[in-house]
């Protein structure tokens, strides 16, 4: 009985895992045709498929393509009064082909694949209509887990346009109530702008232009006889727009623009994306970027799109209109040599700046720009592309510190840098020596390896519980792998191996040992982990597994009482794993 039960599960995860692979198959068979073109689009999307997911009017949190931390916004952050619970409706015919629920992330979220191509998706969702909440809950309770991830053949959960399909909320890495709404392409899975698929929002509001920085592009450039970049307030009213109070700006050599630009909408003070950049030099396009569609491997290129440095130190975006050679977003078109501009000895550049965002209003800023008669410096020609610490963006790289190793795949850098290396002495508990390469001021694309020899011998529960930190982020995971433990990073740093062998924190918060719960909708507890971070958790009452929900933003455990638990005495169990297989459990008995 107990094969056929685990055998069961086995099936119901596998299919879980690689269902994921079936929304494309199963798309094949609907009518991919777009209406009518959105004047904003080279592309052709519908204007009258689909409905509003709210009843109320919209109202927006965050534009698609918004500049955040690390990735582009991949929807539109529609406002919900500030209240949890306002009936969310799907936008149009077709059936719920997914059904996924984190602890952060979207954490409560919907996918519908619509028969026009497109697929509308709904999160931070409080909960979901009864017949899919009931599907939820039965499918959690197959599982034993909180978080699923699914895919749905269309007979299962078919919709109609208007039906509501969930509840607004402030589900996983949500900071306030609201629904995060998105269309994407069903065969690419590329993000849409929903604001080309003819969902109104008001806006008669341009856009605001904040300031435009110059870059000298290499050693033998410079602006205003300076060799870094110079940062000019934008000045004149909105929506046309001057630099340096019209005068002219002086510079030399080969040099780069960037932008800080905003958008709002009507009758809302969010300060939100703009649509497009375009920089023209003399009346001709050089450079223009577009947020109408991208590629979810490519999201991360924000950092080689923005100013990363600049972020760091002075919290600003800086969107740069050169596009380094190892970004691969496809949001760029029209580029004269990936918008570097090469200047010419007295020759003057009238430059302009058009930025509009998705309903076409439109600011714009005109400077001009000088080419000097002679570089005012002496000529330097630097050796740093022989050096053995210069890598090629679009090449393998590895490296080697002592006991230290790490792998960066090809374009996990934008452009080829100089990637210096240290190593330091271990100190403390740490199982090794510290190695340091790079530093926070040059962005990773994507995950890489790295592996650390231990510098002493380690029994083998030590090994077990090895991993690799990386100082000033926590664990960067770890596991023996030919006498080096390997863990993966995705940023610079400093890394050095530690141990984890401490289990998981339980703190509960409304219940305890004989406690009468029978006033409490819910048993509540707090978890956490001090280095690799918790990998599962299970929750008994009188040992039959009940299903609790994970708010990771508040480290918060949730069982809502049901007939799971009848009135009387009861016995709670919570049994909660880290990374690296610490266990902790709490136990209590209570009466309901």
């Amino acid at each position: 009985m107990k094969l056929k039960k685990y055998i069961y599960h086995y099936i119901l995860k596998s299919i879980s895992v690689i269902g994921l692979s079936l929304l494309v198959i199963t798309n094949f068979a609907f009518n991919y045709s777009y209406p009518r073109l959105n004047n904003n689009s080279d592309r052709e999307y519908p204007q009258d498929f689909f409905r509003s997911p709210v009843d109320i009017k919209v109202f927006l949190a965050g534009t698609f393509g918004e500049l955040r931390p690390n990735h582009f916004h991949s929807g539109i952050d529609i406002r919900t009064n500030s209240m949890e619970g306002l009936p969310i409706y799907a936008v149009g015919d077709g059936y719920i082909s997914r059904v996924r629920v984190q602890a952060s992330g979207f954490g409560n979220a919907l996918y519908i694949t619509h028969p026009n191509g497109l697929v509308s998706v709904y999160a931070h969702l409080q909960r979901y209509n009864t017949p899919f909440n009931q599907y939820l809950k039965d499918l959690q309770y197959n599982l034993k887990t909180f978080e699923v991830d699914t895919l749905l053949s269309p007979e299962i959960l078919p919709v109609k346009k208007g039906q509501v399909i969930a509840f607004g909320g402030n589900s996983g890495a949500s900071q306030g109530p609201h629904l995060h709404f998105e269309i994407r392409d069903a065969l690419t899975e590329e993000p849409i702008n929903p604001l080309l698929c003819g969902f109104e929002v008001p806006d008669e509001v341009n856009p605001f232009i904040q300031a435009v920085s110059i870059y000298p592009l290499d050693e033998n450039s410079s602006v205003n006889n300076i060799k870094t970049k110079q940062r000019y307030a934008a000045t004149g009213s909105r929506p046309d727009y001057t630099l340096n109070n019209g005068s002219i700006i002086n510079a030399w050599g080969t040099i780069g623009l960037g932008i800080e630009t905003i958008d709002l909408q009507s009758n809302s003070s969010n300060q939100n994306g703009v649509y497009s950049v375009e920089l023209k030099q003399n009346g001709e396009r050089i450079y223009f970027s577009k947020m109408e569609r991208y590629f979810f491997k490519d999201t991360r290129a924000i950092n080689s799109h923005c100013d990363f440095k600049e972020r760091n130190y002075s919290g600003r975006w800086v969107q740069k209109s050169f596009v380094e050679p190892g970004n691969q977003l496809t949001i760029y078109k029209d580029l004269t040599n990936r918008g570097r501009i090469v200047l010419e000895p007295n020759d003057v550049y009238n430059m302009e700046y058009i930025v509009k965002d998705a309903k076409g209003n439109t600011a714009t800023v005109k400077f001009t720009i000088n080419c000097v008669d002679k570089n005012p410096y002496n000529l330097t020609f630097s050796n740093y592309r022989n050096s053995k610490d210069f890598w090629s963006y679009a090449d393998q790289n590895k490296i080697e510190i002592g006991n230290f190793k790490a792998t960066f795949p090809p374009y996990s850098f934008y452009d080829s840098i100089l990637l210096y290396r240290t190593s330091t002495p271990k100190v403390g508990n740490a199982y090794s020596s510290k190695y340091t390469i790079g530093n926070k001021d040059i962005p990773v694309h994507g995950l890489y390896d790295v592996w650390i020899k231990p510098e002493r011998e380690l029994t083998p529960y030590q090994l077990s519980k090895a991993l690799v930190v990386q100082a000033g982020r926590g664990s960067a995971g770890g596991y023996n792998h030919d006498g080096y433990i390997k863990g993966k990073a995705k940023t610079l740093g400093t890394f050095y191996l530690g141990a984890d062998s401490v289990g998981p924190s339980i703190k509960p918060v409304n219940i305890s040992n004989g406690r009468n719960m029978r006033a409490a909708s819910k048993i509540l507890v707090k978890i956490g982990d001090n280095l690799s971070g918790v990998k599962s958790f299970n929750a008994y009452i009188d040992d039959e597994w009940v299903l609790m929900t994970h708010d990771a933003k508040y480290a918060l455990l949730a069982y809502t009482f049901d007939e799971k638990c009848p009135p009387g005495k009861h016995v709670f169990r919570l049994v909660v794993t880290d990374m690296k297989d610490n266990k902790t459990q709490y136990l209590a008995s209570f009466t309901k």
